[in-house]
This record gives C-alpha cells, sequence and structure tokens, in this order.
C-alpha cells in the first residue's frame, strides 16, 4: 500500500495485478473504515462489475489480454473483470457505500483514444500480441510481469500516450475527491500507480 497526503486527505493507494484471482483476498482484507473508495475505472466498468451477475454475454477482453492472462497465469488463477477490482466494488457495496470511478467515461476515453493512437499504432495491435506471445518475459513475480509487460506494449507511442493520459486524468480526481473526504482507499493497477503518485507529487 501507498499513503500520502492532499490537503487534509489520508489517500491510501492498493496497487493490484488484474487478472489474478488470489489479488481478491488481499483487496478484500484491506478494505477497511474509509470515508471514500475509489478504483481506476471509468463509470461503465464499475457498472459492469456491479451487474455481473446479471449480464450473460462475456466480458469484452483485448488481444492483447488474453496474451498478458496467459503469461500471468503462471503465477495463478486468471478471471475477467480484474479480481481485485471486483473484491472493492462488492466489498463496498456492503458497506452501503458505492465506489468513485476515477477513469475517464467510455466517451471521453473513446475520444482520448482516436486523438491519441494513430491508424499505425492501432494495425501493430495484432503484431505486437503475436510477438508478446512469444516473448521471453523474467516472470520473476507478478508485479514485475505486469510492469514489464506495461513497457512492451507502450512501446507502441499512442499507447504510451494513451497511458500517461489516463495517469493524469486519475490523478486529478484523486485530488477532486480529497477536498470533500477526509480519507480515501484507491484501488489501481500496478502498472499505472507510479505515474498516478507522480502525478500527485509524493
Amino acid at each position: 500500500m501507498i499513503s500520502g497526503r492532499i490537503g487534509d486527505c489520508s489517500v491510501d493507494i492498493i496497487p493490484v495485478v488484474n487478472g489474478l484471482i488470489s489479488e481478491a483476498e488481499r483487496v478484500r482484507g484491506l478494505v477497511g473504515d474509509y470515508e471514500a473508495y475509489a478504483v481506476s475505472l471509468g463509470i461503465e466498468g464499475v457498472q459492469t462489475i456491479k451487474n455481473r451477475a446479471n449480464i450473460d454475454e462475456e466480458f469484452e477482453v483485448s488481444e492483447l489480454d488474453l496474451v498478458y492472462a496467459e503469461h500471468i497465469s503462471k503465477f495463478g488463477q486468471v478471471e475477467f473483470p480484474s479480481p481485485a477490482m471486483c473484491a472493492l466494488i462488492d466489498s463496498v457495496r456492503e458497506k452501503g457505500m458505492n465506489v468513485i470511478p476515477l477513469d475517464m467515461n467510455d466517451d471521453d476515453f473513446t475520444q482520448m483514444y482516436c486523438d491519441t493512437v494513430g491508424v499505425t499504432d492501432f494495425v501493430r495491435e495484432h503484431r505486437l500480441a503475436k510477438k508478446g506471445l512469444k516473448k521471453g518475459f523474467r516472470l520473476e513475480n507478478p508485479e514485475s510481469f505486469a510492469r514489464e509487460w506495461d513497457d512492451y506494449v507502450n512501446t507502441v507511442k499512442g499507447y504510451r500516450e494513451t497511458s500517461r493520459n489516463r495517469e493524469r486524468y486519475m490523478a486529478e480526481q484523486i485530488k477532486d475527491i480529497a477536498r470533500f473526504r477526509k480519507n480515501l482507499l484507491a484501488v489501481i493497477e500496478i502498472e499505472r500507480v507510479d505515474g498516478v503518485v507522480s502525478e500527485l507529487g509524493w
């Protein structure tokens, strides 16, 4: 857990490895009692997880996510959507509270993505996934692999800029929440945490 202050608000950030079922129990054990809870998803992502028991179709997973899942499965069972984020949303709902989305809504993300990722970048995704399946990653532990995979994907300029834009946006959301709450717990995928923390000036 990474802790810091923004004005009068105490902020705790739990870095999580997306996909691993084992991360869910870790998050449940850290939920505690906070005035606010937040997650690195957009509002639509939060609603999808809240209502997942009533949704028949499978959760949409990209080609790159499937390759990531193949590698991360070396460390345990894998499931989508993120078990860690499901655990936070479920635990907070049991408290009668709602999780605050830190990421952009679908419309804003799509606009940002189209402005950032060029046609050439988009076309490279299949090739990137294919190479990523065969690439020899170090696979020392889940956390280092998640970062290594992120570095690999972000060799594509458009994806790298998209990641930075998300980090800046989420940091601003955390700052905004901190204006109205005394404490906050945020769950964020580990590969975005350093950028968010940097934007927070910690």
